[in-house]
């Protein structure tokens, strides 16, 4: 008896001592991995670093100190209408700069200057004609199609041309189709085989995304890329714009700090795919490193439009107006304080009255949405339903949608 109970001390310390080397050696290889990944990280290059990269989750402590970059495949946007630049990024990126520098070559080649055709005076031969950069665009169809600002083309009596990336020569614009509402212009030229960018999806966007900027600032300096991150989204803005001293009022766009500079405007905002995620078209004066872009979603459902119809309708309600919070009789109502209502206009039709204040259209509410976003995305002939705030009291409107294009 005496010699089964100590036969079973012994089995149960030789178990307990199995288990205490197991627990050392699983101990000791968790924590061999763990500082040697990190050590690994601080230090890893080459196929170490890719090794690593592809292991380890994203934006991790291992992950942000090996500088591992995502890169995602561009898919083809059938909406350019073009063949688009395959970014051929490369599989192994070492940093960020490796990155940025391999967008910007493959960019390039389909970013323009947007030139006008000006008198200016030379002592030696009086006034004699000549092309002057003004701005820049983008190609976004391989049969000559570029895009730019609507202030950068303006003019109607002007004579624009484009210059295409190492050409000298200035390719006269056939026509233009302007959207005033929007601030985009679309430029025909007669040019066939041009590199087209992919449209990316502004909506995906956060804060602290890369973004580069591409463009010709002061309207000579072709090529010009600068680089920075997205700081804020959504943004309602009054800026001026280049070298036109125009000021006008901006819904939901994007904020940057890559500088942009008089002449950039009409150019595109990439991501780090590649993509146009933005339209440059602003800067503010009196302050550092703040810049503004135009959604490419927003441009987007107007290459739609202007795609099937072959011009810019422009989806309005005639009314002038002003989003914001405001405090009336210690209530707070966010929405589009009415200033103006065109005579016989569509909201004038509609019952919609000076002094009103719009809180939502077609069921959004705007204190998240843009009252222009939804116009613009409204069918013309469309009903748009407002709910509207009118001295203290909720009153439902119908307007229907008119057509302010040409």
């Amino acid at each position: 008896m005496a010699t089964e109970v100590t036969e079973n001390k012994l089995d149960q310390k030789r178990t307990r001592g199995v288990k205490k080397i197991v627990c050392f050696t699983v101990f000791f290889v968790f924590t061999f991995v763990i500082c040697g990944g990190t050590i690994g990280a601080l230090f890893a290059g080459g196929w170490a670093k890719k090794f690593i990269c592809s292991f380890v989750m994203e934006d991790s402590f291992i992950w942000r100190k090996s500088n591992c970059i995502k890169v995602e495949e561009s898919k083809n946007n059938e909406e350019s209408g073009g063949e688009e630049i395959d970014m051929n990024l490369p599989e192994e990126i070492n940093s960020t700069e490796d990155l940025v520098t391999s967008i910007i070559e493959q960019a390039s080649p389909a970013v323009v200057t947007i030139s006008v055709n000006q008198l200016t005076f030379d002592y030696e031969k009086g006034y004699i004609d000549e092309e002057s950069g003004i701005g820049s665009g983008f190609v976004v169809n391989a049969d000559g199609l570029i895009i730019t600002n609507q202030h950068v083309v303006s003019d109607e009596n002007a004579d624009y041309s484009v210059i295409l990336p190492g050409d000298s020569e200035a390719i006269p614009v056939e026509k233009i189709y302007r959207d005033n509402t929007n601030d985009i212009a679309i430029l025909k030229i007669s040019r066939t085989g041009l590199k087209v960018l992919t449209l990316g999806d502004s909506d995906a966007l956060k804060r602290g995304n890369l973004v580069i900027a591409i463009g010709n600032p002061f309207g000579d300096l072709e090529g010009t890329s600068t680089v920075g991150y997205v700081t804020g989204l959504n943004r309602d803005v009054t800026a001026g714009s280049d070298f036109f001293g125009s000021v006008s009022y901006y819904e939901g766009v994007i904020q940057t700090d890559a500088a942009i500079n008089p002449g950039n405007s009409g150019g595109p905002l990439l991501n780090s795919k590649g993509e146009v995620i933005g339209i440059n078209f602003a800067t503010t004066s009196g302050a550092d490193n703040i810049s503004f872009a135009i959604p490419i979603n927003q441009v987007k459902s107007r290459l739609e439009v202007f795609k099937r119809e072959g011009r810019f309708p422009q989806p309005y309600i005639g009314v002038s107006y002003s989003q914001k919070t405001v405090f009336i009789n210690k209530e707070v109502i966010t929405g589009a304080v009415i200033y103006e209502v065109e005579k016989e206009g569509p909201a004038d039709k509609g019952g919609v009255k000076r002094g009103d204040i719009i809180i939502k259209a077609n069921d959004k509410d705007l204190s998240e949405y843009s009252l222009s976003s939804i116009i613009q995305e409204s069918e013309i002939g469309s009903t748009l339903k407002l709910e509207v705030w009118r001295s203290g009291e909720t009153v439902n409107i119908d307007v229907e949608v008119g057509d302010k294009g040409d």
